[in-house]
């Protein structure tokens, strides 16, 4: 599937309007800058997920980005009426896009993809946004010292053009799937079972991770069953008749589970996580948020260096901001090659990962902190996003596995939130340290180092117990065998 470009260019160019605009408390709009990319996935979360899970995906994709880049193109406005607050609810109408944007292609990695590389797909999907860091920060630094900002946001502007057109592919197939499947004999939510059903009987197989079998044979025997009921007419386990909306997909996942939220829209993904038997989801969602709590203070952290006259060893702050966003882009490529080169492929190892991640952002807050050039915040960014990156992708992976095609959609729109509730009051909390408390920034960078200690020693012993309770549970099913 096609991918969608980082907003590097708005990135570069939005700080620098800050800096002229506000340089007296440029942190604090720097603060609310970022938030308005962040409060439209809490605002809009009750539908984004429902879109995702409903509509077509591609077709939403594509919208998605021509939306944004119709956004881009009127951005440089803010510099012509010399108005800083003309950006936010431009930055806001562009992000609003982006909520309906990011569990939409949460959710359709694994319908293009085999399960059992649905890992490798999220590390070549995170590729495209590192790439484009790695590269093109330095770029849109050159670009908006010697064009700029309006040259950046018209650059961007066309990026997102040529991402709805890349996306066209998906939506044409995705739209073809969907055609077929409502040419079948069944009718109804019903027939979603049986589809499975069929889907799982005709597709070759594919030798699951170990740890993932179980899972996934309850899955095809619910399907199964699923399908026999659908075609006596008799009703589902969780209550509804084989055609009745309410049964979304049962048997493909999480059987009642999964029917019981199929007509409650996001707030049925809610119903569905406070179920005891998805009480699991309901501790992994929170991955990445507590991710969010200690890198959300890393772009305040980002803008301030770049204004730093100590740190402009390299060029002007355009260009500083640049060689920081490309150390970004270099550690989001390294950190998830070598994770998933030394992980296998199953959820207790990408637990481990997640654990490993966390001591990553400590290590490059750390070194952050102690930082007296650029030469040293640069390889400290680099270790930085490489925890950043690596527990997000293996998060993903992890709740990928887990998840049926029906709820998929809907629980990302609520991991989302708190992914985005958490990010938001990082780096607004880290705007305010700077310019309200009068913070340095190694006194902000060390706080962040302690908090994600905190945070590793968390998840490492939520791996630990997990870890334990597995091989209990083989060892058990292991004597009853024997």
């Amino acid at each position: 599937m096609g991918g969608k470009p980082r907003a590097e260019f708005t990135f570069i160019a939005a700080y620098a309007i800050i800096s002229h605009l506000s340089p007296f408390d440029a942190a604090t709009h720097t603060a609310l800058f970022l938030i308005c990319r962040r409060v439209p996935y809490l605002l809009l979360f009750p539908v984004t997920g429902l879109a995702a899970d409903r509509l077509n995906r591609g077709a939403l994709l594509v919208a998605v980005c021509l939306a944004e880049g119709a956004v881009s193109f009127t951005l440089p406005l803010v510099q012509q009426q010399q108005n800083i607050w003309l950006l936010y609810p431009l930055i806001f109408c562009q992000y609003c896009a982006q909520a309906f944007y990011d569990p939409a292609r949460a959710a359709a990695i694994p319908g293009v993809v085999p399960r059992h590389l649905i890992c490798v797909a999220g590390t070549l999907d995170t590729f495209g946004f590192s790439l484009m860091a790695l590269g093109g920060a330095a770029l849109a630094g050159h670009v908006a010292a010697l064009y700029g900002t309006a040259a950046c946001f018209r650059v961007e502007g066309a990026a997102f053009l040529l991402a709805a057109l890349l996306m066209l592919p998906l939506a044409l197939a995705t739209a073809h799937r969907g055609a077929a499947s409502s040419r079948r004999p069944w009718s109804g939510m019903g027939s979603v079972a049986a589809a499975a059903a069929a889907a799982a009987a005709a597709a070759p197989e594919v030798e699951a991770p170990p740890e993932l079998q179980p899972l996934l044979a309850t899955h095809s025997s619910q399907a199964d069953d699923a399908g026999l009921l659908h075609k006596r007419g008799a009703p589902s386990r969780g209550g509804h008749g084989a055609g009745s909306p309410g049964n979304l997909g049962a048997g493909a996942g999480e059987g009642e589970d999964v029917s019981m939220c199929g007509a409650s829209g996001t707030c049925g993904a809610l119903a569905f996580i406070a179920q005891r038997q998805n009480w699991d989801v309901a501790i992994l969602i929170w991955i990445k948020a507590t991710g969010a709590m200690v890198w959300g203070a890393a772009d305040i952290l980002n803008g301030r260096f770049s204004t730093d006259r100590a740190m402009q060893s390299l060029g002007g702050p355009d260009q500083t901001l640049g060689f920081i966003l490309a150390a970004v882009g270099g550690g989001c490529v390294v950190g998830p090659l070598i994770a998933n080169s030394i992980t296998p492929g199953v959820a207790r190892y990408w637990r481990v990962s997640v654990a490993s991640a966390f001591g990553l952002l400590a290590a490059g807050y750390a070194v952050m902190a102690a930082a007296p050039s650029i030469f040293w915040i640069l390889p400290a960014t680099c270790i930085r996003a490489a925890g950043s990156n690596t527990l997000y992708i293996h998060s993903f992976a992890i709740l990928q596995h887990r998840l049926h095609e029906g709820i998929r959609g809907r629980v990302f729109a609520v991991e989302f939130v708190f992914f985005t509730i958490s990010e938001a009051s990082s780096s607004l909390a880290a705007g305010w340290a700077l310019d309200g408390l009068g913070w340095s920034e190694r006194q902000l960078s060390t706080a962040m180092a302690l908090l994600a200690s905190g945070f590793m020693g968390w998840w490492a012993t939520y791996a630990w117990w997990m870890w334990r309770g597995e091989v209990s549970r083989a060892a058990a099913s292991a004597d009853e065998h024997t």
